[in-house]
């Protein structure tokens, strides 16, 4: 697969994705504590999906009347092109002529193009059965893939990693984080902050000219520092009109090797940060990976936009370009 670079344009919808991300992962931290379960949280995230799929197409349809009411002056023009910056598909009905039907059919075809949809649910991969949620919960000793379910009930002292993913605009964001529940032991916290900060070193290095290696390398230099493992089972990834693009991101690596890093790449960065070994186990329904040690994991990711000024977290919303 060739290594897509994203436009400006492109970037910028990505953002708006990655908002949107963001705000229904704070959603599912937030409500994560002692006596939820993972399946409450999948559901959080289900509203969250379908409230902002209503939004998308209640904007769709607003614009698209204004849009059949204005004029051909120039003040006209101007309020079309902002209308139309996002859902282009709408300058059609500036055309002379447009019936009924047509606005209609305009309408149907954008809100397909811009629609809210889970990145997770049904999600196949390399043979296993469709991921049934919209959220991947792994509570404690998971690294990733946990599928929510109502029996998985958050405990006090438990550390859960809620990663999430979410296509808008046509394109993905990717986003995780690992959030202690209540008072959990000094082990657990440091495990959380190491896996945290490990991910800040690698988005500090997300910049022009940079190579994968140095990525892998700040990340995996820091954590084994620290005491702990990466995994290397599984890495990050590029990100764009498809979840998984080129190129993987490891977590581990050389400083100096692998791909240098362009303007216009977008990659989910996600280091997996084990207390005990970096070796893994896939439990039998095929998704769920756990330590093969049993030791606790903490698994934290942002999607991010490589441009001229500098790494641009798209998945934080205090982030601009150059300030991550």
């Amino acid at each position: 697969m060739r290594i897509q670079l994203k436009s400006p344009d492109e970037i910028r919808l990505m953002r708006a994705s990655g908002l949107v991300a963001a705000e229904i992962l704070e959603d599912m931290c937030q409500a994560a504590k002692p006596g939820v379960s993972t399946w409450d949280l999948d559901q959080i995230g289900r509203a969250g999906i379908a409230k902002h799929a209503r939004r998308i197409e209640q904007e769709i349809v607003d614009h698209a009347s204004a849009i059949t009411k204005l004029g051909s002056s120039d003040s006209a023009k101007a309020e079309l092109a902002r209308l139309t910056e996002t859902y282009t598909g709408l300058r059609a009905l500036a055309k002379p002529g447009q019936s009924g039907s047509d606005l209609d059919q305009v309408i149907r075809s954008e809100v397909e193009k811009h629609k809210v949809r889970s990145a997770f649910l049904n999600y196949n991969a390399g043979g296993k059965p469709p991921y049934p949620g919209v959220v991947c919960t792994s509570r404690n000793e998971v690294i990733v893939h946990g599928i929510p379910r109502k029996g998985d009930v958050i405990a006090e002292g438990d550390i859960i990693g809620i990663d999430f993913g979410i296509f808008m605009h046509g394109f993905c964001a990717d986003t995780a984080r690992t959030v202690p529940v209540g008072n959990v032991s000094p082990q657990k916290r440091k495990l959380v902050e190491v896996g945290r900060d490990s991910l800040e070193k690698a988005i500090a290095l997300c910049r022009v000219g940079s190579r994968l290696g140095d990525l892998g390398h700040a990340v995996q230099s820091y954590v084994e520092s620290m005491g702990f493992s990466v995994v290397r089972q599984f890495v990050g990834h590029g990100t764009g009109k498809q979840m998984h693009e080129d190129p993987q991101v490891p977590n581990f690596g050389k400083p100096g090797t692998e791909k240098r890093l362009k303007s216009g790449l977008v990659i989910a960065v996600e280091p997996m940060v084990n207390a005990g070994t970096p070796d893994v186990e896939e439990l039998a329904d095929e998704w769920t990976a756990v330590t093969k040690d049993r030791s606790m994991s903490a698994h934290f990711e942002h999607t991010i936009a490589i441009t001229d000024e500098g790494p641009w977290v798209l998945t934080r919303p205090s982030s601009t370009p150059g300030s991550p």
